[in-house]
């Protein structure tokens, strides 16, 4: 026989199953947490691993388990825990399936109820119920080098967040860039899908700087909230950068790149031959200034051109550069159209912009010691003298450059002979005498002032050597074949159009190239190389003097 406490029927076992997800909203990129309990009145033992599926919204990753035994109607007892962290893999509002607990043959399930994914660039605050979002884009996905594109931040929101401090954008360092900074425009406010949201821009111009696929780097949003910050943020933009076109490429293009007008101005129209007047060349438009150079004058005969200058109004949207104009000659001087060459990338074709033709009237300068003769006839006799006179003058400084070049090379580039070197007091005298009895001509100027630099002791350094020699050359140029602008391509030009032999020219060209060289990159001039350049310069002066007298 039984006794009473034996027929008492046991207490059937309570199980009580839990399953809590954390956060129930998060971003795309974030992670949630979720707790999985059992536990029960008396001590449980041989527990198995919950069972649950929550792909493909989720990965389930888990971190640990916990047991925690407790007293429970003066027995032990355990709860057991398991935490899993969920990695979302998509966006939308998800309700997660039941978590199957096995115990004892039994199946126990607690649901874990939903979780909202929004995606990284976009929060919905539940206390103000607003949304937050961020957005990049830019107006042109396949631009040209150097081709201006406009690269736009938005955040736009629902409502403001309740927080003293304010959301921060942080924008990507655009280093295949060159950028500006657009002055930031006030908030403003968009309907999206049934709802209004404002705006606020944050807008950069962006010139690519090198050709391909170029990636910008997410934009980032600091966003305050009271438990703490949260970050937005956007995804990358990828561009392709085209290089631009060499079919078309005009000759003189010099690089520039968006859409430009040419203008030109005088701050007179009047001016006194000798005297200075000053033309203004302002290139504005849309594109990249700093690949804006300065416009090329074409040659004005009898003028000569000093310039250009960076004006000091030029802006971010414009360049002006100043040349100032020094006629020579009485009459009407005609500054021509000056033509300007860009590429254009809406239209993806060169263009060429130009100024209108300038008429100046050139009188004659009161404090020139001859007048102007008006009478048609004197004036003509006038003109036939002055070009005997050139003539003789130019049959007499090459007669008189043969002798002095003869007794230069005597003198400097055979030293060993027995000829001896003049001294200061001879050459005086002997410069003295021929100043009596020769005329100047530019010929002998130039002569004289290569005597002087074998003489001169500036010779020790290779720049000012190389400085002083283009200098003899270009006074020549100007003052025999009117040379206008103190460069090699207008050097090249006035040549061409006097109608000197190409050997001559190129030998000329050499020449200044040569100086240009030790100008510009000194290196060692040794004393034969002094010689042996000056030697050349007598030479090319000689042979285009003869060419003219040739000529004529």
């Amino acid at each position: 026989m039984q006794s009473a406490a034996e027929q008492v029927p046991a207490r059937p076992l309570t199980i009580n199953v839990a399953a809590v997800v954390k956060p129930r909203h998060i971003q795309l990129g974030e992670k949630a947490r979720l707790d999985l309990t059992i536990s029960g009145d008396a001590f449980i033992k041989h527990i198995e691993a919950p069972k649950f599926n929550f792909l493909p919204a989720f990965l389930a990753v888990p971190l640990h388990t916990e047991t925690t035994p407790r007293l429970e109607s003066s027995k032990i007892a355990v709860s057991m825990a398991w935490v899993y962290e969920l990695i979302p893999q998509a966006v939308g509002d998800f309700s997660l399936s039941d978590v199957r607990f096995a115990y004892q043959g039994s199946d126990y399930f607690a649901n874990p109820g939903s979780i909202r994914v929004s995606s990284a660039d976009t929060y919905i605050d539940v206390s103000t119920r607003s949304t937050h979002q961020v957005k990049v884009s830019v107006n042109i996905s396949e631009p040209y080098l150097n081709a201006p594109l406009t690269y736009t931040f938005r955040y736009l929101y629902t409502a403001v967040l309740p927080t003293q401090e304010s959301p921060t954008p942080r924008l990507p360092t655009f280093p295949d860039f060159l950028v500006e900074e657009l002055p930031t425009q006030p908030p403003y406010t968009q309907q999206i899908r049934g709802k209004t949201f404002w705006v606020e821009e944050h807008v950069r111009r962006l010139y690519p700087q090198k050709t391909g696929q170029i990636v910008i780097k997410p934009a980032t949003l600091l966003l305050p909230i009271p438990r703490g910050r949260k970050t937005l943020t956007t995804g990358p933009l990828k561009l392709n950068v085209q290089p631009l076109p060499e079919i078309g490429k005009p000759p003189h293009f010099s690089g520039a790149v968006g859409e430009y007008q040419i203008s030109a101005q005088v701050d007179r129209t009047s001016v006194e031959t000798g005297s200075a007047l000053t033309l203004s060349l302002q290139i504005s438009g849309r594109g990249n200034i700093q690949t804006v150079t300065a416009p090329k004058l074409p040659a004005v005969t009898g003028v000569v051109v000093n310039g250009p200058n960076l004006a000091e109004d030029s802006t971010p949207t414009n360049r002006t550069y100043a040349y100032a104009l020094i006629p020579a000659r009485t009459g009407t001087l005609r500054i021509p159209a000056i033509a300007y060459v860009y590429f254009d990338p809406s239209q993806a074709v060169y263009a060429t912009t130009q100024t209108t033709p300038i008429p100046v009237s050139v009188r004659p300068n009161p404090n020139d010691a001859a007048g102007t003769e008006t009478d048609t006839s004197v004036w003509r006799i006038w003109v036939t003298l002055l070009v005997i006179l050139i003539v003789v003058l130019a049959v007499a400084g090459f007669l008189w450059y043969r002798t002095r070049s003869q007794m230069f090379r005597g003198a400097a580039v055979n030293p060993g002979t027995a000829t001896r070197p003049l001294d200061n007091s001879e050459t005086t005298k002997q410069g003295r005498q021929q100043t009596e009895t020769e005329p100047t001509t530019a010929a002998s100027l130039a002569h004289d002032a290569l005597m002087q630099l074998a003489r001169s002791n500036t010779t020790d350094e290779a720049t000012a050597f190389a400085n002083t020699l283009a200098q003899i050359l270009y006074e020549y140029l100007a003052d025999t074949l009117a040379l206008t602008q103190r460069n090699i391509d207008t050097v090249r030009e006035v040549c061409v159009q006097s109608g000197i032999a190409e050997s001559i020219r190129e030998e000329l060209l050499d020449l200044l190239t040569k100086c240009d060289y030790h100008r510009f990159a000194p290196v060692p001039l040794s004393i034969d190389e002094r010689r042996t350049l000056i030697g050349r310069s007598e030479g090319v002066i000689s042979n285009i003097e003869m060419f003219l007298i040739t000529d004529n």
